[in-house]
């Protein structure tokens, strides 16, 4: 086998629990590949990170939501643990929709970022900062020190 990248089309993602998020591609061959790590997949020729930078946390469930935002796409971002990188938001977030998730202090969402590397990298929301000129100050920024780990449940009736 050649050594060297594929084109792909990324269609799909499936976790284990205690396993990184793994992805469904269709290669420019025709041929579908399932099971791709997500440290394998890069706009770029590049794959320099390591993978236990691109996705901190191993998989709580095999139940997955995974769902667009709308507004976060494209948004420019950094982060701030484990590594410190410029990045955009693809507006995709993963997130566990079972039991091993239920309760604050175990929920994880994870964004799925585009470093400028050209990897990719799921981080949860406590990793990352955004940047967003109509709306983030400097000033406001000052209060991020301030915010604690949720640990009340909400649920509807």
């Amino acid at each position: 086998m050649p050594s060297g990248t594929t084109a792909a089309i990324w269609h799909s993602v499936y976790c284990r629990p205690n396993q990184i998020l793994m992805c469904h591609v269709l290669l420019e061959s025709g041929a579908n590949w399932s099971g791709l790590p997500i440290q394998a997949l890069s706009t770029k020729e590049n794959f320099d990170i390591p993978e236990d930078l691109l996705m901190p946390w191993a998989a709580m469930g095999d139940d997955l939501e995974v769902f667009h935002s709308e507004y976060l796409e494209g948004l420019k971002c950094e982060t701030i643990k484990k590594l410190t990188t410029k990045a955009r938001h693809t507006g995709v977030i993963v997130d566990w929709a079972d039991g091993f998730s239920r309760y604050p202090q175990e929920h994880k969402p994870l964004n799925l970022l585009e470093l400028e590397s050209g990897q990719f990298a799921l981080f949860p929301n406590n990793y990352i900062v955004y940047e967003d000129s109509h709306f983030v100050t400097e000033n406001g920024k000052e209060n991020l020190k301030y915010y604690k780990r949720g640990d009340k449940v909400y649920w509807g009736k």
